[in-house]
């Protein structure tokens, strides 16, 4: 006879902890997807503000002294990554400079 799986068996509460683990698998790409505009990846202001360590304050200056650029869409205002990323080359001091 075939076994029975029930709300409290064993094999029930494994492959509801599975599920549980796909879905916050899920929801954590969801929340990492940036879709593409115009080939490249952009960031909102609190991701630029974490990626940089920076205060909005700091993120206006830099914008407004046009050190990063930026677009704005639809009332957002989007960064594009390979931007940030050249500005931090372009800015980088190498620590072996300093002995």
């Amino acid at each position: 006879m075939d076994k029975f799986i029930g709300f409290y068996s064993l094999e029930f509460r494994e492959l509801s902890k599975e599920i549980e683990q796909a879905l916050e698998d899920v929801q954590s790409v969801r929340k990492g997807y940036r879709p593409l505009l115009a080939d490249k990846r952009h960031l909102n202001g609190e991701e630029v503000m974490e990626y940089l360590h920076i205060s909005p304050r700091t993120l206006q200056t830099l914008r407004d002294k046009r050190i990063i650029g930026y677009t704005t869409i639809g009332g957002k205002i989007l960064y594009p990554e390979s931007e940030l990323e050249k500005v931090l080359r372009r800015n980088y001091r190498s620590p072996e400079l300093f002995f």
